[in-house]
């Protein structure tokens, strides 16, 4: 029956989309892993509000101090990534609560997750632009021409791809020891010319950026291409 109701699109994500969704968030929130640096006038720290009595406001029980005088924990201490504007990013005291051991553990896997995530932005990217230009044919990555219509139109190969790197991490984490796991050999295997210390620490400290914001870019684009199935290139261009 016509009851004269504006049309509406109803997106029911499969089980695959939702278990992609499920691992973006997660990969997502390591670019908030706690990190560390000495402290300078241009911080901005975050911690717990003061266990003296109960919040006024009603709300949870956390501040965000910016007065740039909070001690960093000594968990955290040693580790790059604290910039303007956020500073030190701990609201929920995580760093206190866990030994250096698992700090340091945290930072290897936000490194590692920022690795994943710039090269799925790639994976994202590359695969919809031969859609759009029909390079592999109508059908491909058809209908929407969207990189997530791969876990409908090529599970096989997409099931093979997670084996592959399943694979090689199992095979990097029993080559590795806690603590060095985030070496990925270019600078021995003479793939990137040896920089001096001030330089290296400037590459690491670009790379753990560059993770972070993939990390939230490949959260927003997966979120995005679920809501309205339009490739992201075509997104950007309005």
């Amino acid at each position: 029956q016509n009851h004269n109701l504006p049309h509406c699109i109803f997106i029911v994500p499969t089980p695959t989309m939702k278990l992609a969704i499920v691992s973006t968030l997660l990969a997502g929130a390591a670019a908030f892993a706690p990190s560390s640096v000495s402290r300078s006038g241009t911080e901005l720290a975050a911690t717990r509000a003061v266990k003296d009595g109960p919040p006024k406001s009603g709300k949870k029980n956390l501040t965000f101090n910016k007065g740039f005088d909070d001690p960093v924990p000594p968990q955290a201490e040693g580790l790059i990534g604290v910039l303007p504007p956020v500073g030190y990013w701990d609201p929920l005291g995580l760093a206190e609560k866990r030994s250096a051991e698992a700090v340091q553990r945290s930072r290897e896997v936000e490194i590692i997750h920022g690795r994943f995530a710039q090269l799925a932005i790639v994976g994202f990217l590359v695969p919809e632009s031969y859609a759009a230009s029909g390079a592999y044919g109508d059908d491909f990555l058809a209908p929407t021409g969207t990189a997530l219509e791969a876990f409908n139109t090529d599970p096989i190969w997409l099931a093979l791809t997670f084996g592959i790197i399943a694979a090689l991490e199992t095979v990097r984490i029993l080559q590795t020891e806690p603590g060095n796991r985030v070496n990925a050999g270019i600078l021995e295997n003479g793939l990137y010319s040896m920089p001096t210390p001030e330089r290296l620490e400037e590459l690491k400290l670009k790379e753990l950026q560059n993770g972070r914001l993939a990390m939230l870019a490949f959260a927003g684009a997966v979120a995005q291409e679920l809501v309205n199935e339009t490739p992201l290139l075509v997104n950007l261009q309005g």
